[in-house]
C-alpha cells in the first residue's frame, strides 16, 4: 500500500510539474492535490476492499470448481470413450456378420422391391395423366370464363365511354325509338 501511495504521488507530482499552458503551479498546490489524490485513492481503498476483495474471492472460488467438475467430466468421458471404443470393436465383428446375410436377403429384396417400384411407377403414371387431363380441362374452362368476362368488362367500358358522348346517345336513343315505332305497327 505504501508503494502505491508512493508512486501515486511521484506520478501527480510529474504530471502537474508538467505545467499546463504556460503557467508554474507553487509547490503548496502541488502538495494539497497530491494529497487530495491519495485521500480519494484511501477512501476508495477504505470502502472498497471488503466488497472487492468478497468478488475476487468469489470468483476464484467458482473457477476452481469449475475445472474441478470439468477435470470429472473428462475422466467421465475417457471412460465412456473406452467402454465405446470396445463396444465398437464387437459390433464391427457383429456387422460383418450381419453384413454377409444382408446381402444375400437384399439381393432378393431388390428384385421384388424393382417389380413392384415399375407397377407402382405404372400406375402412378396413368394416375398423373388422368389428373393432367382432368387440371386441363377444368383450366381450360376458367380461362374461356376469364375470357369472357374480360370481354364483358372491356365492352361495357368501351360502351360507357361511348355513350359519354351526346351524338352517340342520341343516335342510340332515335334506334330504339325506331325499333318501337316498328314494333308498335
Amino acid at each position: 500500500m505504501k508503494k502505491l501511495l508512493l508512486v501515486t504521488v511521484i506520478f501527480s507530482g510529474i504530471a502537474f510539474a508538467g505545467g499546463g499552458e504556460g503557467g508554474h503551479h507553487s509547490p503548496l498546490e502541488l502538495f494539497w492535490k497530491g494529497f487530495n489524490i491519495l485521500l480519494f485513492l484511501g477512501i476508495v481503498y477504505w470502502f472498497g476492499r471488503k466488497p472487492i476483495a468478497e468478488a475476487f474471492n468469489n470468483f476464484w472460488r467458482s473457477l476452481y470448481t469449475e475445472v474441478d467438475k470439468s477435470e470429472e467430466e473428462l475422466k467421465k468421458a475417457q471412460e465412456e470413450l473406452k467402454k465405446a471404443k470396445e463396444e465398437l470393436e464387437k459390433a464391427k465383428v457383429k456387422a460383418e456378420q450381419s453384413v454377409a446375410l444382408a446381402r444375400e436377403s437384399a439381393q432378393a429384396e431388390i428384385k421384388e422391391a424393382e417389380k413392384h417400384a415399375k407397377e407402382v411407377a405404372q400406375r402412378i403414371k396413368e394416375r398423373a395423366k388422368e389428373t393432367v387431363e382432368v387440371e386441363l380441362k377444368k383450366a381450360k374452362e376458367e380461362l374461356a370464363l376469364y375470357g369472357m368476362k374480360k370481354a364483358e368488362e372491356i365492352a361495357l367500358s368501351m360502351l360507357e365511354d361511348a355513350f359519354q358522348k351526346p351524338e352517340v346517345r342520341k343516335n342510340y336513343v332515335e334506334r330504339q325509338l325506331r325499333t318501337l315505332e316498328g314494333r308498335n305497327e
